[in-house]
């Protein structure tokens, strides 16, 4: 069962994959990312960032549009990593079951509008973001289970 579906450029990022996992039971952890599939050394690097005893897939948006139907039915709990929102988008497009996202970090950059502590868009971003709202998904802003839920949908 997907459990939480989460946009953090950085992926697998110890403390806060940690604590989502803990929180809900995690058992498998899909990131989807283009070029961390694409990139041998990457998927090396992500498969020793990975908590113990929980299982890792890294596919490209495409592979896991491909592969949803063996996702939904996987025995245990499931956490999808994104790396940005273009990849979110791709996949939701595909995949219109997903109802809410939580959206971890995104960096500042150039031309970048601040939506929470953590959470920096661009222009991209922002229609990316709009998007998935049309799509009746709610975006929340939340780094860690413990931390205050935000609404991304009443800021843009």
């Amino acid at each position: 069962m997907i459990k939480l579906v989460r946009i953090d450029y950085r992926l697998l990022h110890g403390q806060v994959v940690f604590s989502w996992s803990k929180q809900l039971n995690i058992g498998r952890i899909i990131v989807i990312d283009d070029e961390t599939a694409n990139d041998e050394f990457k998927k090396m690097s992500l498969g020793l960032s990975k908590p113990s005893g929980v299982k890792l897939n890294i596919f490209t948006v495409d592979e896991a549009i491909l592969k949803i139907s063996k996702i939904e039915a996987l025995p245990e709990n499931v956490m999808i990593i994104l790396g940005n929102t273009s990849s979110a988008l791709s996949f939701c497009k595909s995949y219109p079951k997903i109802s809410e996202i939580n959206y971890g970090v995104i960096p500042k950059k150039e031309e970048s509008k601040q939506f929470s502590q953590a959470i920096y868009l661009n222009n991209q971003e922002l229609n990316d973001s709009l998007e998935l709202k049309k799509l009746g998904i709610q975006l929340v802003m939340q780094q860690v289970p413990t931390s205050k839920r935000e609404l991304l949908n009443n800021q843009i």
